[in-house]
């Protein structure tokens, strides 16, 4: 009998430890699972951040293409007077509206790509 309680008592103990090390690993699986949700938190902010930004970014081109199509034809019409002073200045805002074209360009496609 002594042998036969001698086996029970160290399956018995096996199987506590066994559980015990399966809660070990249950809660290091949960801690990680938690971590993991706080370090996506920031990147899946910012995505949802750089998707909202597209909308606000296609209003700002298409009011300089309208711009510069003003202004494309505000010079044509200096010219057409024979005005040449501000004809300068005039090309100096052209140039400006054409580089804003191009970076919300860039911008769009970029907030497209994420």
């Amino acid at each position: 009998m002594n042998t036969q309680k001698s086996i029970y008592n160290k399956l018995f103990k096996e199987e506590a430890t066994e559980l015990a090390s399966h809660k070990v690993l249950l809660g290091a699986l949960q801690d990680i699972e938690k971590e993991l949700i706080a370090a996506s938190a920031g990147a899946i902010k910012s995505i949802d951040m750089a998707k909202a930004a597209i909308k606000p970014a296609q209003v700002s081109l298409q009011l300089n293409k309208e711009l510069l199509v003003k202004l494309q034809n505000f010079t044509k019409q200096i010219k057409d007077l024979g005005i040449t002073t501000p004809q300068k200045e005039v090309e100096v805002g052209i140039n400006q509206v054409k580089e804003n074209i191009q970076s919300i360009d860039r911008l769009i496609n970029n907030l497209h790509s994420i």
